[in-house]
């Protein structure tokens, strides 16, 4: 068999091609689940329901795979889950719970630990989003936060969904992390390796409930902290660490006059207390009125936290009845606004085989297989940050066959109208995930050369072959390149994002780009927004929506304010103009000192009049030199506790063009040669 990475949003294209028909859900724990030894035998997977997309005439058609591409993206299908008995029963043959020999404490243990597994599959789909917690009345109240507040989470926080709820649904919400979860974390991938690894064939299936057990908590923990360490628009904070407390909790401590306190015991309850303080003391260093919760499914957690003035975030633990035997859809109402908040199908069978180590989908067209762990399976840091898992497809009738490294949904024919029956419906644009910078340089150097390899261009980027892979579509897309087997070689659309790039020009670079239908896109949803509404660019995915959203600011379509909204900026006044509208806002946001932040003003352009701030600056030393304005800087210390608040411009920095984010609320950058931290504009009298 042969295993090839590929990220979860690339695999759409390859689950489309299973999903014509209903399929089933099957997860495997090669270790766990008795006789499974480097096979996956149809008697040794638990099933975990049947699969459906909301296919309509035509989308059965084996041409339509692009179409139900789309529809798992958009999160359109339906999972029907088995009922909570059948599941139970199904897992107990697996981990042989049933098998004579075991004492009754024993075989009461593995029940126990069963029935704790079975409400942690139950977790999963909450972690997914497509299950809500059931949060404390209280909670809910105070829902969506008005003002931004912080939530420390515990570890049950984490494992039970109740942290994924919070980043999904309020994004007022600072998440922080306690350095004591992050290790609790840690023993529960100690405790499951450690079983993994138990060399004795009598222990491992004394065992086998308890591995599942482990694997379940501790991978399904550890993919939930990382996919929120990776979002580009959650912030999330790790708490200080406490030195002496952790020392007592998890060391022996060899001082006799301390023996009878018995601190060497690592209690839960004592792991609880040093979460409280972390949650007291972020709660000690912040402004009063800026909320502190807990968040935690911990009773006993959530009742000490009351104790103490810590205000708890309780949400209920989900239970497996109330899962199991259940239909679930991938398109969810969100909680507080109705609208449907899809659930890309590969982003589930990523967490399933994270969970398990084993998913996958058959159909009678054939299965895809995806593996997160196993013994001839490496790993790289890399696998983590690009979201790789590796997967094998196998086609009714044919051997199981390594798929070509990269499928594009644009390189998929659309489907005619004769073959639907009806008008082909619009394919989404396809958005790469790139480092802008790598970009530039990587259309610098192929215009120069004219033609690189793929090893050169691996070693000009310094990424992998799966990475390259986004740049490759991106620059096909447009016909910036053709391809000759390994060879990119370079065409004349090209040349031309390559010369206005060099010669600094934003718009020429904004023309020579819309031959790329995903930029094209961009510029027409910037182009179709209303006057002072920001962009919705949800559809994007994170990383995607960060190389877009750059782009965007190199060539003046669109610009940030803060994290939180970004605008269009396709206002590009006359000199008289610009100084009413500089005036106009100036005044507005001056204080009795009649100064203003330079970055609040830029913002206020951005926001209001759809200015951007390189045009800004340029139209400000226009409107001075024409004596339309008078302006004057004060304060020379950087602002840095705005640092987020910052906009990339297009610059030559050693003869090649990079994209340089420029702070605005720092100065340095209105008026060159000043650190103008404080703007003055005054009207010119005639």
């Amino acid at each position: 068999m042969t295993a090839t990475l590929i990220s979860s949003e690339d695999a759409e294209s390859k689950i489309a091609s299973l999903t014509a028909a209903s399929c089933n859900v099957e997860v495997v724990e090669e270790r766990a689940f008795v006789g499974n030894k480097g096979s996956t035998p149809a008697d040794k997977r638990l099933s975990l329901g049947s699969l459906k997309l909301a296919l309509q005439a035509g989308d059965e058609n084996s041409d339509a795979e692009h179409r139900r591409a789309f529809l798992g993206r958009d999160g359109t299908f339906e999972l029907s889950l088995p009922s909570v008995s059948d599941t139970k029963r199904a897992l107990e043959e697996l981990l042989g719970a049933n098998e004579e020999g075991a004492d009754r404490r024993e075989r009461e243990q593995r029940q126990r630990d069963i029935r704790s597994a079975l409400d942690s599959i139950a977790a999963i789909y909450v972690r997914a989003g497509m299950v809500n917690p059931i949060f404390d009345p209280g909670a809910i109240e105070g829902m969506p936060f008005r003002r931004a507040a912080t939530v420390v989470s515990d570890t049950s926080g984490i494992l039970q969904g109740g942290l994924d709820f919070i980043v999904r649904h309020i994004p007022k919400a600072r998440v922080k992390v306690p350095a004591i979860v992050q290790m609790e974390i840690r023993n529960f991938s100690h405790r499951f390796f450690k079983i993994r690894r138990e060399s004795k064939d009598t222990k491992k299936k004394q065992r086998a409930a308890k591995q599942l057990l482990e694997h379940l908590k501790s991978q399904g923990a550890e993919r939930a902290l990382l996919r929120l360490e990776l979002k580009d628009d959650v912030e999330i904070e790790r708490t200080y660490l406490l030195g002496d407390p952790l020392r007592s909790a998890f060391v022996h401590d060899r001082d006799s006059t301390l023996t009878d306190l018995q601190l060497s015991v690592p209690l839960d309850t004592y792991v609880d207390r040093l979460i409280l303080e972390a949650a007291r003391h972020h709660q000690a260093q912040s402004e009063p009125g800026h909320a502190v919760l807990l968040l935690t499914s911990d009773q006993g957690q959530a009742r000490m936290a009351l104790a103490e003035g810590v205000k708890p975030l309780y949400f209920r633990k989900i239970r497996a009845e109330e899962v199991f035997g259940q239909r679930l859809t991938g398109r969810p109402p969100d909680p507080f606004t109705g609208e449907p908040r899809p659930v890309p199908l590969a982003s589930l069978i990523w967490e399933l085989a994270t969970a398990f180590g084993h998913a996958r989908l058959t159909s009678d067209d054939g299965t895809f297989t995806v593996s997160a762990i196993g013994e001839h399976l490496p790993w790289s840091p890399y696998h983590s940050i690009d979201d790789l898992l590796w997967y094998e497809i196998k086609k009714e009738g044919q051997s199981l066959t390594k798929l070509p490294r990269q499928s594009d949904l644009s390189e998929v024919p659309a489907p005619s109208d004769a073959d639907l029956g009806r008008a082909a419906p619009p394919v989404p644009p396809r958005y790469q995930r790139m480092n802008v910078n790598r970009l530039l340089a990587l259309i610098c150097a192929l215009d120069d050369r004219q033609a690189l390899d793929q090893a050169e261009i691996e070693q000009l980027l310094r990424l992998s072959p799966y990475s390259t892979s986004h740049y490759r579509s991106f620059l096909v897309s447009a016909d910036y390149i053709r391809l000759e087997g390994d060879r990119w070689t370079a065409t004349d659309r090209l040349k031309e994002v390559s010369i206005a790039a060099r010669n600094e020009d934003p718009q020429s670079m904004q023309r020579a780009l819309a031959h790329a239908p995903s930029f094209q896109a961009l510029v027409k949803r910037v182009k179709d927004a209303q006057d002072g509404e920001p962009l919705d660019l949800s559809d994007m995915r994170d990383s995607a929506r960060r190389t877009y959203l750059v782009l965007g600011e190199l060539t003046l379509l669109c610009a940030s304010v803060g994290r939180s909204a970004v605008f269009p900026t396709l206002n590009h006044p006359d000199p008289a103009d610009f100084s009413e509208l500089a005036l106009a806002r100036f005044e507005e946001l001056a204080g009795p000192d009649m100064i203003v932040a330079t970055g609040r003003w830029l913002e206020s352009l951005i926001e209001h009049d759809g200015i951007h701030p390189v045009v800004a600056r340029r139209s400000l030393e226009q409107a001075a030199e024409a004596g339309l304005l008078r302006r004057s800087t004060e304060g020379s210390t950087a602002q840095t506790r705005y640092d987020d608040h910052m906009v990339h411009v297009l610059q030559i920095e050693e003869g090649m063009p990079v994209a340089k984010p420029i702070h605005l609320y720092r100065g340095d950058y209105l008026i060159p040669g000043k650190a103008s931290v404080s703007l003055r504009l005054e009207e010119v009298e005639s």
